[in-house]
């Protein structure tokens, strides 16, 4: 039991540092510089526990109230980390709940597989998701993810986290009409746990460490699946050499979601244009997602997905007259300062979206459409990055699943 004589046993999810300090006091004397204490006015206000007793009569409620006031979520309702509801979520997995994934930036806070848990059961995850997120933890925790930057930057840029592999299906993660939302719980909340880590344990609030100009959607959560079932092409996780029944989950980093109708041609008119600008200037890798009737027409005109890259690398560019004329030219990079590969493509004329055809990742997702739904996600760069994790599962993950699913 969570409660005893009216107390709520709660697992504390913010961060603290291998030094012991906590990430809050940090964040607390940055809202009073930026003035911004009314918006999590007991920030830093919490027992410096692991685990929280709250009483009173509806002490979820109470509970809930504290974490908005102390800014643990992301403006959203939250599910309260109980420490039953925590050890549950820890069940599905094949680690202890002391173990250490990393820190996590600008500010450090260490992020134990019981932290995440914490996080994760705020956000609304069922437990069987738990694998999902710690692979996807794990990989922006990878240096290549840049998280200091990510958190830091004014710009809008966010993790795109896609699932790859049999257990998408097995956990009903959306692969197909409606991929990017809303209405899957799995795709909301596993990117919403992993946006309440970087919250919660890296201190990436905005306008005291996160000082992106508007944010975007997707940092509330940006989670899908692989369309394996319609996709033509070998999936997404053995180009990064895994079996192909393995299961794991890719990032990269999108600054946006730019949807586009029609083909291949439009997908790259878009790439083409100032869409890709911070990613050029940083040599970003972005995502394309084909619709699955374009990826089965593609397919049958003999193109692999490497044939795709090679063509959108070819015909997304980016006109040298219209970059010379861009904000990023006149007002942002002065010349000699943009990457060797740009000034040598615009002596040709017209610049590639990308380096090299490989930085561009192509998956199908979405659904079956007569007018195929696209979407291309230019990537906020440096370094490049397009990380793949394969899921640890625990050795009774058939019984876990089994007894879930009554």
């Amino acid at each position: 039991m969570d409660s005893s004589q009216g107390t709520l046993w709660v697992v504390i999810p913010a961060g603290q540092q291998a030094s012991g300090g906590w990430i809050d006091d940090t964040l607390a004397e940055r809202a009073r510089e930026q003035g911004l204490v009314a918006l999590a006015p007991l920030t830093g206000d919490f027992p410096r526990q692991r685990v929280e007793g709250v009483g009173g009569p509806d002490a979820e409620a109470r509970a809930r109230e504290l974490f908005i006031a102390r800014g643990w979520t992301d403006g959203l309702p939250i599910i309260v980390p109980t420490s039953g509801r925590v050890r549950d979520m820890v069940r599905f997995c094949d680690r202890a709940a002391r173990d250490v994934l990393g820190e996590v930036d600008p500010l450090k806070g260490v992020a134990t597989v019981e932290k995440v848990a914490a996080n994760a059961v705020m956000a609304g995850c069922r437990p069987q998701y738990f694998p999902v997120i710690l692979a996807a933890v794990e990989a922006v925790l990878d240096g290549a993810f840049n998280m200091r930057g990510v958190q830091t930057t004014d710009e809008n840029v966010a993790p795109m986290i896609i699932v790859s592999g049999p257990i998408a299906q097995q956990l009903n993660i959306n692969a197909s009409f409606g991929a990017l939302g809303p209405g899957w719980q799995a795709n909301a909340t596993i990117g919403r746990a992993v946006r309440l880590v970087m919250v919660n344990l890296g201190g990436g609030r905005a306008g005291t460490v996160s000082f992106a100009g508007l944010g975007q959607p997707g940092r509330y959560t940006l989670c899908f699946a692989e369309n394996t079932a319609l996709s033509p092409w070998p999936a997404l996780h053995t180009e990064a050499g895994l079996a192909a029944d393995a299961n794991a989950v890719t990032v990269t980093r999108a600054e946006t979601v730019i949807n586009v109708t029609g083909g291949i041609e439009e997908i790259a008119s878009v790439m083409g244009s100032a869409a890709s600008g911070f990613q050029i200037m940083w040599s970003g890798r972005p995502t394309v997602i084909v619709a699955p009737a374009t990826a089965k027409d593609l397919a049958n005109r003999g193109m692999s997905k490497d044939d795709v890259r090679q063509w959108l690398y070819a015909a997304g560019r980016w006109p040298v007259a219209d970059w010379e004329r861009s904000w990023f030219k006149t007002r942002l990079v002065a010349d000699g300062q943009w990457p060797e590969w740009v000034t040598a493509a615009a002596s040709d004329g017209a610049i590639p979206a990308v380096e090299k055809p490989a930085d561009i990742v192509v998956i199908v997702a979405g659904g079956d459409v007569p007018i195929p739904q696209h979407a291309y996600c230019p990537s906020w760069g440096f370094p490049p990055a397009r990380i793949t994790r394969e899921m640890r599962l625990p050795g009774d993950w058939a019984a876990l699943i089994s007894q879930s699913s009554h």
